[in-house]
């Protein structure tokens, strides 16, 4: 005879969505809903290829996407590669010295030019030599014009040139690209709006910082079994802290965060007044130049839409830079910039790498607990959760974000009308 009891009920799994249903309002009705109300964004969106293709070309298609640093491309000819939304692409620096965005893709018959980052005076493609120039000019075919070919070699073959060719057309297929302090940003997008308009007021409100600077000191690569947004949405929450950073807690403490949130597609906090535990991670450095008092006593926490996540301290900035490999599994770089004033100070160089040190064990921390969210949600009755208002209303403005260019309709979200005040204060408002 069963034991079970007939009046129990059992987990059934939401229903099934298609390729269309994730471009539709109607799929977010539940997490559109202010914070307070708000339940969080479909699991199809951390574990669906099929979500994971939409995804990258309504929301890595559309957005301004950082994908590097101003000092990687500081002289004429240096370039690395980067991906976005499935795209190889090159940022080069031209003779110029305008910054350069291209497809990592020969004109002639589609080769990949660069595979590494460094520097070159010509952008050479490895297949049959066709070359370019820094700002995508293509300035040489081999054997096109047909009089090149080797004298030795013209009597077997035909030596009149290419017909109605002309190399003007086949240059490198340009990609936007702008900066902003350290920063890089491209856009598959030839139609959006301005990079001004996506960062919204950051650049004012950090407009003492040095960041244009900044000098990219150290670089940590990662591999993570986890979505995306689950490393995003970590940083922008400080709920976890107590359970999965308790040495973190004793430099950014858990009752000091505030709201720090203008118009922009990001999301912020800040730490303030920051704490100093020198048995924990020692911060004693000079700041940087330019700052006033508030700023040499506050940390902030930027998660700026969709691929970056910045820790801005007074004489450092820690970052963790990631791009989607699928849906589930992503690459971050965790890296470190420092000024230039801040790295001349006396034991400097011993200091800076203990602090990358530092934020390189809380980030394998934020990956084990991501990495074990990304193997729960896999479970096909988890209908999607209930947001904490209390402290992921930033998380909340993060996933209405991706829903705003998954279903079309991009928007830059306002502000606050306050910006220093306690999270908990501004979800209750």
């Amino acid at each position: 005879m069963s034991s079970v009891n007939a009046n129990t009920t059992y987990a059934r799994g939401p229903r099934a969505l298609s390729r269309e249903d994730y471009t539709r309002e109607e799929t977010y009705r539940a997490t559109r809903p202010p914070v307070e109300w708000a339940v969080t964004l479909i699991p199809d969106a951390y574990r669906s290829p099929d979500f994971y293709e939409v995804e990258q070309e309504r929301v890595f298609g559309k957005a301004w996407v950082c994908v590097g640093y101003t000092s990687q491309v500081r002289e004429p000819g240096q370039m690395f590669v980067t991906v976005v939304g499935g795209q190889s692409l090159i940022v080069t620096r031209d003779k110029g010295s305008r910054l350069r965005a291209f497809y990592n893709v020969c004109r002639h018959r589609g080769s990949m030019l660069v595979t590494q980052d460094g520097k070159h005076d010509i952008i050479r493609c490895p297949y049959h030599a066709w070359g370019y120039a820094l700002d995508g000019r293509c300035l040489g075919t081999p054997y096109f014009k047909g009089l090149d070919i080797p004298e030795e070699a013209r009597a077997a073959f035909d030596t009149s040139e290419a017909k109605e060719f002309r190399k003007e057309d086949y240059g490198l297929l340009q990609v936007r690209v702008d900066s902003w302090g350290c920063f890089v940003f491209v856009s598959l997008d030839p139609d959006a709006g301005p990079l001004a308009e996506w960062l919204g007021d950051l650049p004012q409100r950090f407009a003492r910082f040095p960041l244009e600077e900044l000098r990219l000191v150290g670089r940590k690569p990662y591999q993570i079994r986890a979505n995306w947004k689950l490393i995003a949405e970590n940083f922008m929450e400080y709920y976890h802290l107590p359970w999965v950073h308790p040495e973190l807690c004793n430099v950014s403490g858990f009752n000091d965060h505030y709201r720090c949130q203008g118009p922009g597609m990001y999301s912020g906090m800040v730490t303030s007044p920051l704490t100093r535990d020198p048995s924990t991670v020692d911060l004693e450095l000079p700041p940087m130049p330019g700052l006033d008092k508030a700023e040499r006593e506050t940390a902030y926490w930027i998660m700026m839409f969709p691929s970056i996540a910045l820790f801005l301290l007074p004489n450092h900035l820690f970052t963790i830079l990631f791009r989607p490999e699928g849906p589930g599994l992503s690459m971050e770089s965790a890296d470190m910039l420092v000024h230039p004033q801040v790295l001349a100070a006396p034991g400097a160089e011993a200091k800076i790498a203990a602090i990358h040190d530092f934020w390189a064990m809380v980030n394998d921390q934020d990956i084990q607990a991501v990495e074990r969210v990304q193997r729960g949600i896999q479970a096909k009755a988890y209908p999607g959760g209930r947001l904490c208002f209390r402290f992921e209303e930033p998380v909340h403005r993060f996933q209405n974000m991706v829903i705003d260019l998954m279903t079309g309709n991009p928007r830059i979200p306002p502000g606050d009308r306050e910006d220093k005040l306690p999270l908990s204060a501004v979800a209750r408002r």
